[in-house]
């Protein structure tokens, strides 16, 4: 009988250890599929805005001269000075902005815009100026890339629509990266990409510039016969100034003018905060 008890306490012993192996089996195979994500959970994760473009430039992979704008010319041109006490004019490399100051093109449209962005966000800044193969243009101006922080400011008027890629060879170096952001900005047709025909290959069109700003006189024409203070608004910026307002007389392009502010809200246009 003993003899027996013990056969049967050994076998009981023995299923409860393999029943046991078995759990853990069971226990650690479902934590395995656990952590490992579905096909749907993939997908997802790999998944994005395939409209966003984000740059592959990196701050820390620079090697530069350290500066503080002081400055700004026009959209694509500032003023800086450099650690020694110097001033320079720097051209920015691969980027074209709309003229302000040009003797025969005049003021062409968004390059108010643009100046005014890189007056915004480079004045007074501390920035550092990469150099690709030339350092300086035939008239002695720095060609650089500027950052600012870990951002390149070049790239960001590309990518606003407020310059198009400007190739001097052999200053290259970011040439692809801006040409995907080029491509980003016309798709979404910002800024000087919202004007059918207005961006050339070498140039601004000038008659495409030339016809907007009539047409901006025409409209302009037609409301004050039929209206007084009337109010301007920046197709862009769907911003509009009346006109005791702080940027009411300041130049610039898309303009849609209107009789009363009502008209322009209807428009879906909201009053400037100045």
């Amino acid at each position: 009988m003993n003899r027996l008890q013990k056969t049967l306490g050994f076998l009981l012993i023995l299923i409860l250890a393999v029943l046991s192996g078995c759990g853990t089996e069971t226990s650690e195979s479902n934590e395995k599929k656990a952590a490992q994500p579905t096909e749907e959970e993939t997908n997802v994760s790999q998944s994005g805005d395939e409209n966003e473009v984000e740059s592959s430039l990196k701050r820390e992979d620079v090697i530069g001269v350290a500066a503080k704008v002081t400055r700004v010319v026009d959209g694509d041109t500032v003023k800086v000075e450099l650690l020694n006490g110097k001033e320079e004019t720097v051209r920015l490399i691969l980027v074209d902005t709309p003229e302000t100051k040009h003797p025969q093109l005049k003021v062409q449209p968004f390059g108010p815009e643009a100046s005014d962005y890189t007056t915004e966000h480079l004045t007074n800044q501390e920035v550092t100026l990469e150099f690709d193969a030339e350092e300086r243009d035939r008239y002695g101006r720095l060609l650089a890339y500027i950052w600012v922080d870990s951002k390149l400011f070049n790239e960001e008027l590309v990518a606003k629509g407020l310059a198009r890629v400007a190739v001097f060879p052999p200053n290259t170096k970011y040439v692809d990266e801006f040409r995907k952001t080029q491509d980003q900005a016309r798709k979404n047709k910002l800024g000087i990409w919202s004007i059918e025909n207005y961006v050339e290959e070498k140039s601004y069109n000038s008659e495409v510039a030339r016809s907007i700003k009539e047409k901006e006189e025409d409209e302009s024409a037609e409301l004050n016969e039929r209206c007084e203070n009337k109010i301007k608004g920046n197709k862009n910026s769907k911003i509009y100034h009346v006109p005791t307002g702080a940027h009411y007389d300041q130049k610039m392009n898309n303009v849609q003018w209107f009789c009363t502010e009502e008209e322009a809200e209807e428009a879906g246009y909201r009053q400037s905060k100045n």
